[in-house]
């Protein structure tokens, strides 16, 4: 076995570029760091781009480092319009509910769970009791449109329409 995980990830293809690349390697030789990947529940099952991303939540997890896999029961609701030529279909809370039952037990097959290895966390839980008001005044109030547009996944969507509630995703998945 190799000293430091971010050679296996390098050796394995998983990396394809980062900044701080020395630095990286470092922290990753020297502490356990924990880390997280999200998985978006728009299905009951993951797919193959989820397997890379638990590949590598194994890989971190055999060196000791501890995954955080953040499923999105809360940005879920709203659907993320990247990719998409038009708006996701609308799920309810008990498909969405499944789905990230489903995945929660997907997830374990690759990831140890036991002992507080890694974390399974749903946005869901802290998401959907926001106060929007006060969301917006306190969130909302740090971003700019401006800069939002200019975001690739926004971007495609302007000519063809873009609801007002997917143009909220960029907002609650960076507060989650």
């Amino acid at each position: 076995m190799q000293d430091n995980v971010y050679d296996v990830l390098l050796e394995r293809g998983l990396i394809a570029q980062t900044t701080h690349e020395q630095e990286i390697r470092e922290l990753l030789g020297k502490e356990k760091v924990t880390f997280y990947i999200g998985f978006d529940p728009t299905a009951d099952s993951l797919h193959v781009g989820h397997f890379l991303q638990m590949v590598v939540m194994r890989h971190m997890q055999n060196y000791g480092h501890r995954p955080i896999a953040l499923v999105g029961g809360g940005t879920g609701h709203i659907g993320d319009p990247s990719g998409r030529t038009d708006m996701r279909q609308m799920m309810t809370k008990e498909i969405i509910d499944h789905n990230c039952e489903c995945f929660k037990q997907q997830l374990s097959r690759v990831i140890d769970f036991s002992d507080d290895k890694a974390i399974m966390v749903n946005n869901a839980d802290w998401l959907l009791d926001l106060n929007y008001v006060e969301f917006l005044r306190d969130i909302g109030s740090c971003f700019s449109v401006n800069k939002m547009l200019t975001a690739e996944c926004f971007k495609q969507r302007l000519e063809k329409g873009l609801s007002f509630l997917e143009f909220n995703y960029m907002i609650m998945q960076s507060y989650d």
